[in-house]
C-alpha cells in the first residue's frame, strides 16, 4: 500500500512508529528482567540473548537453547503435558535410563527440541539481516512475520529435533538397550544443536559489535 503523505505527515508517522517499537521493547525488556531473576531464561543463551537486546534495533521475546526432555502427556493441550525430565546440556544418561514410569498414567515422550529464538526488528531491512546471518549459521527453519507495520518478527529456528513415545501407562514400550541408543543419537543432536547456535551467536556479534 503507497500512502499518498506530506513531508509533515510522514515525519509523523516515522516518529509513530519509532516510538511504537521502542515502546514495546521497553516493555519486553521488563518482562526479560523479571524472568532472568526468576531463572527462567535458559542459561546457555542468557548472553547471546543480553546481546541483542542491547542493540537499538532488536530485541527478543522468547527463545529456547535447545533441550532433550521427557514429556509426560496426559493430553492434546499443552497444559495436560508435564516435564519428567529436562537437559540443556550433555544429559546425565543413568538418570534417563533409571527414570521409573510406574506413576505415568498417559504416554511419555523422549524428545530433543531444537534451537528457538523469536526475534523483533525494527524495519524490514533489519529483519532480514538478522534472517540471513541465521540461515548461514544452520537456522534452516526459520522466517519473517509481519504482524504490524512497526514491527517485524523474526522465527530463527534449528533442525535438530527427535519425537519418541517411549511409555503408555506407566509401562515401558521398548528394551532398555533401545532406550539408551535413542538417548545416545538425541545427545548427538543436541551437541550439533550447540555449534549451530554457537555460530549463530558468533555471526550475531561479528556483524553488530561496531555498531
Amino acid at each position: 500500500m503507497i500512502l499518498d503523505l506530506s513531508e509533515k505527515e510522514y515525519l509523523k508517522f516515522a516518529i509513530y512508529l519509532i516510538m511504537s517499537f521502542d515502546k514495546d521493547k521497553e516493555k519486553t525488556m521488563n518482562k526479560f528482567a523479571r524472568a532472568l531473576e526468576k531463572g527462567e531464561v535458559d542459561k546457555p543463551i542468557i548472553p547471546l540473548l543480553k546481546f541483542i537486546n542491547s542493540l537499538s534495533d532488536f530485541y527478543t521475546t522468547s527463545s529456547c537453547a535447545g533441550r532433550i526432555i521427557l514429556l509426560h502427556e496426559f493430553g492434546k493441550r499443552k497444559i495436560d503435558n508435564k516435564f519428567i525430565l529436562k537437559e540443556h546440556d550433555k544429559i546425565n544418561m543413568e538418570l534417563f535410563l533409571n527414570k521409573d514410569f510406574g506413576d505415568s498414567k498417559g504416554r511419555v515422550w523422549l524428545k530433543q527440541e531444537p534451537f528457538i529464538i523469536h526475534i523483533v526488528a525494527r524495519t524490514l531491512k533489519d529483519a532480514e539481516t538478522m534472517l540471513n546471518l541465521g540461515l548461514k549459521s544452520g537456522l534452516k527453519h526459520s522466517g519473517v512475520f509481519v504482524f504490524k507495520s512497526e514491527r517485524y518478527i523474526l522465527e530463527l529456528n534449528g533442525t535438530q529435533n527427535l519425537s519418541v513415545p517411549i511409555a503408555e501407562k506407566g509401562k515401558l514400550l521398548i528394551q532398555k538397550d533401545y532406550l539408551k541408543y535413542l538417548l545416545s543419537i538425541a545427545d548427538e543432536k543436541l551437541g550439533k544443536n550447540k555449534e549451530t547456535r554457537e555460530k549463530f551467536e558468533k555471526s550475531v556479534r561479528a556483524k553488530f559489535n561496531n555498531l
